[in-house]
């Protein structure tokens, strides 16, 4: 399970964003001051290139509100590294598509509506699902990599088959779903009952139309029935500094975008220093994990789940992520791990 290096650098530009989505976290944090600037970041994306890092990928908030955001992204490619970008496309449109395709080999595009209604309730933002829907398809007339990707709220879940009809309509291979993370104002953004409920669409999704879309962030495989959710879900992998590293916007690496321990500033500490601290290390054995995942055959996919969403929620490393429910289907889970 150890790497020697992350797989990917995630860098955290800006913590502003134009839309106000309810089950954001990133609405809940408190702001870290002023940003890093331009040269900055290039000496991040330098720094990364001479650590063997390979792919970099800028998020927010929303990244297309800095200015400078296109030649950070022209800096990160002209090093040779693979760009990802996410965004919510508000700022997309043709030229600006043009300009993406020029420097980024990967963009993520939040879909969280399914058409104008649910998106002026969703974001407040009149005519931005059509907006939304025009900054994709030229996004998809470009050659780059382009994902879609959908937070399954408790509304989104009951939608699910809606959303797959946009995919299908916009001829878009690449969806990727992701489990809502606990904040403040909501600890239980949804229940176990309700990610079942989702595991159970997703993967009747797939085995009628032959598709491999999955929940790519953290999920307890025993939120539902194991085997359901191992067919539905990537698994603990992406998730909590398990694969990769993020840089928020002042500059602390973390392990993850949620995960707030800090393992140092960015333009102080290596990367290598960061991934071979004791507190990542400790995490990379899966020593944080609850009690009962020891003795579970998915530890080694699943990996507890999600680290943060137990501390958040159950106020430790050590608990269970609060989807989980082991005793529920511990016979289907007792086993050797692996």
């Amino acid at each position: 399970m150890y790497l020697e290096k992350p797989v990917e650098l995630q860098v955290e530009v800006t913590q502003k964003c134009n839309y106000n989505c309810g089950f954001c976290f990133n609405q809940n944090v408190q702001a870290q001051g002023k940003e890093l600037g331009l040269e900055q970041l290039k000496k991040i994306v330098d720094k990364a290139g001479e650590e063997g890092i390979e792919r970099i990928r800028f998020t927010g908030g929303e990244p297309l509100l800095r200015e400078d955001t296109f030649q950070i992204l022209e800096h990160a490619k002209g090093k040779g590294l693979y760009v990802l970008l996410n965004t919510n496309a508000s700022l997309v449109d043709e030229a600006a598509a043009e300009k993406i395709e020029a420097c980024v080999d990967s963009v993520l595009v939040s879909l969280h509506a399914f058409d104008g209604v649910s998106e002026a309730k969703l974001s407040g933002g009149k005519g931005a699902f059509e907006k939304k829907i025009a900054a994709i398809k030229a996004l998809a007339g470009k050659k780059i990599l382009l994902r879609v990707g959908t937070i399954l709220s408790k509304e989104n879940i009951e939608n699910l088959e809606k959303f797959h009809e946009l995919v299908l309509e916009l001829g878009l291979e690449n969806w990727a779903l992701f489990r809502p993370i606990p904040s403040p104002q909501n600890k239980q953004p949804v229940s176990g009952d309700e990610m079942a409920k989702a595991v159970e669409k997703l993967n009747k999704i797939n085995r009628e139309n032959g598709s491999e879309f999955l929940i790519e962030n953290a999920l307890p495989f025993c939120c539902c029935e194991p085997e359901d959710a191992k067919r539905a879900a990537v698994g603990g992998a992406n998730d909590d500094g398990h694969t990769k590293l993020s840089v928020d916007c002042g500059g602390k690496i973390k392990p993850s975008y949620y995960l707030d321990q800090d393992l140092g500033n960015v333009l102080e500490v290596s990367f290598k220093e960061a991934w071979e601290s004791d507190f990542m290390k400790r995490l990379h054995a899966l020593e944080f994990i609850a009690e009962p995942c020891h003795k579970c055959k998915h530890l080694v996919e699943c990996r507890g789940g999600s680290r943060f969403s137990a501390l958040f929620c159950n106020g430790s490393l050590y608990s269970l992520d609060p989807l989980a429910d082991p005793e529920k289907y511990w016979s289907e889970l007792e086993g050797k791990s692996g």
